[in-house]
């Protein structure tokens, strides 16, 4: 019997079958595509992402031998990005919001402004940021006409990719406590939504799917023949922190993709900074939690994509290490790469990239 893994990240979507040994034995990958109507706007089709995870799946699916060879089905995707989607009708009612995107910057701070940032820190683990869900779910209700009328007929339905893909997959309604720990809406301590912090984001509880545990029943998918148990779903920089084995408290990885993430594990203990890190919930089973301290840094590999794709400096990623090693120093040049903010530990949602 094998594992089929979903990887919903942000520039691509991949299906990865593994063997009972843990080896990867057959891939399939598609892009997905991110729009930017506006600067600081990052956006994405939920459909296209569905799309192309279904398509992924059904490829390695069929490859093995069809449904009844898969033995389940775990999903880590992309965290933060949200979507809004009709309860009824399953179709998204706005582009997906993605977690690199900063419209909602003023906002933020004008909670900051307001004294509100030690109390989101304390009961959430994060800060007043648009990289995190909950600014995000309220602009979509302050500017999406199709979103604001699905809440007023209590058909709205708001969750991260996580969420998203398991609605899609068995028709369940809920998110996983790894990806509902990065809203700013969720209790860090008790792993459930929290009154005080929808109210002051306005996300109405109603709209929020139930969290659950990142391990188990997580519902059966029927899409491809066979039913499949999905047994697990986990937010990606959780994931490869628990890929890693970095579970006892003080062991640590870093993680570099479109982002930078650096998470170490702080045990059954959630951890208290005062250097602006945040505090997230690396697992969760059977009322087992265990923490982690974390560092988000949103531009690592996309800085050699906009090398690449914007300013046409290499043809390639590959050419940068060539060029890199070309020169005996930088010459004096130096790119701050903030191209959506700065991330941690400074956390400025204000500042641009430049050279």
């Amino acid at each position: 019997m094998t594992i089929l893994v979903l990887d919903e990240g942000t520039s691509s979507t991949r299906a990865l079958l593994f063997d009972e040994a843990g080896r990867i034995i057959d891939s399939e990958q598609q892009p997905v595509r991110c729009g930017y109507p506006r600067p600081g706007w990052v956006e994405q089709d939920a459909d296209a992402i569905w799309e192309a995870t279904r398509d992924v799946a059904s490829t390695v699916i069929e490859r093995a031998g069809g449904a009844a060879a898969i033995a389940a089905i775990g999903i880590t995707n992309q965290r933060e990005t949200v979507v809004a989607w009709d309860k009824d009708t399953g179709e998204p009612l706005a582009p997906a919001i993605v977690w690199q995107d900063r419209r909602t910057a003023q906002a933020c701070a004008a909670l900051r402004d307001g004294g509100h940032e030690t109390f989101v820190h304390e009961r959430s683990g994060l800060l007043l940021d648009p990289y995190f869900s909950a600014s995000k779910m309220r602009w979509l209700l302050d500017h999406e006409g199709a979103v604001a009328q699905a809440a007023a007929r209590g058909t709205l339905a708001f969750g991260t990719i996580d969420c998203w893909l398991r609605f899609k997959l068995t028709g369940r309604f809920e998110t996983d406590a790894s990806n509902a720990s990065r809203t700013a809406l969720m209790a860090l301590e008790t792993s459930r939504w929290d009154d005080d912090l929808c109210t002051l984001f306005g996300v109405p509880g109603s709209a929020l799917p139930g969290i659950i545990d990142m391990a188990g029943d997580l519902g059966s998918c029927g899409l491809f023949g066979d039913p499949i148990l999905v047994a697990a779903s986990v937010g990606d920089q959780q994931a490869a922190t628990l890929g890693q084995a970095c579970i006892k408290q003080g062991m640590a990885k870093a993680t570099f993709g479109t982002g930078l993430f650096a998470l170490a594990s702080t045990g059954a203990t959630p951890p208290k900074s005062e250097h602006r890190l945040l505090a997230t919930l690396l697992y969760q089973r059977d009322d087992i939690r265990l923490y982690a301290l974390e560092g988000s840094v949103f531009v690592a590999g996309s800085l050699v994509q906009w090398l690449r794709d914007m300013a046409g400096l290499v043809g390639s990623a590959q050419e940068t290490e060539t060029l890199a090693r070309s020169v005996e120093d930088n010459g004096g040049v130096t790119i701050i790469p903030a191209f959506t903010g700065l991330g941690a530990p400074h956390w400025r949602a204000d500042i641009t990239g430049s050279i």
